[in-house]
């Protein structure tokens, strides 16, 4: 079991659909991936079981699994059913963890702990998923949709945004390593005001400690960072922000 994150700022759908996207090929095919950023537990928002060619997506129909199960290739969605979950899963988790999880109803704020947790042991444990849920009429443009966009490229620019902010503070764009060079430049506007980043670089180090810089990162997209500290702080930044290239 790998936790990938907990980073994600609180009902963040768009930076959770952003990891997921940017990470799920790292891991071994038949992975689980489960992802909860959740800003409507305990309505009657689905809970889905995606199947791909190679993955299983488990998470609120929220649109944080849309990406990255269609990047994938969706073969097969289960809406899956709490009761039938719980009843089912009873008769095989036998361990003094699973009984006090699902001893009771879960609680209606916290569906990660009583509802996907027991959700992916089932799938891991090779239970059938049509015996806890359907999948009447639901195929890939049935998913709620939270879609990552890509930047507009122009014959000597490049128009961006900023995707999502990791823990060490660096901004990561919607803009792809491939689409820039050494020569280009990159600007940052937040609170209004356009910010000089410099040129594209290829390692933190290539500035002097403290200055920001911009850098092909290793998610695959352009980054904003600080070598030694936080862009974010620094720069006054956001997830939204606009990004700018200019082409060398």
């Amino acid at each position: 079991m790998i936790d990938l994150t907990h980073g994600i700022d609180r009902g963040d759908l768009l930076a959770c659909s952003f990891v997921l996207l940017s990470s799920y090929s790292y891991f071994e095919e038949g992975s689980v991936h489960l992802a909860v950023v959740d800003p409507g537990v305990g309505t009657d928002r689905g809970i889905l079981a995606v199947e791909t060619g190679e993955y299983t997506f488990v998470g609120p129909d929220n649109g944080i699994l849309y990406e990255a199960a269609n990047s994938s290739g969706v073969r097969r969605i289960i809406e899956v059913d709490p009761d039938r979950l719980r009843s089912k899963a009873k008769k095989i988790f036998t361990s003094r963890v699973a009984e006090r999880v699902l001893r009771n109803d879960p609680s209606s704020t916290f569906h990660g702990r009583g509802i996907f947790a027991p959700l992916v042991g089932y799938i891991v444990a090779g239970a059938p998923l049509e015996e806890v849920g359907s999948t009447a009429g639901l195929t890939a443009g049935s998913m709620e949709r939270v879609e990552i966009t890509g930047p507009e490229i122009r014959e000597d620019q490049i128009v961006g945004s900023v995707m999502y902010v990791d823990r060490f503070g660096n901004l990561i764009t919607n803009i792809g390593n491939k689409l820039v060079g050494p020569g280009d430049e990159l600007f940052l506007k937040t609170g209004g005001k356009l910010v000089g980043v410099g040129k594209i670089r290829r390692a933190y180090a290539e500035v002097s400690p403290g200055l920001c810089l911009s850098v092909t990162g290793s998610r695959g997209y352009v980054e904003i960072a600080e070598n030694g500290g936080s862009a974010k702080q620094t720069l006054g930044a956001c997830t939204g922000d606009d990004i700018l290239v200019l082409r060398g």
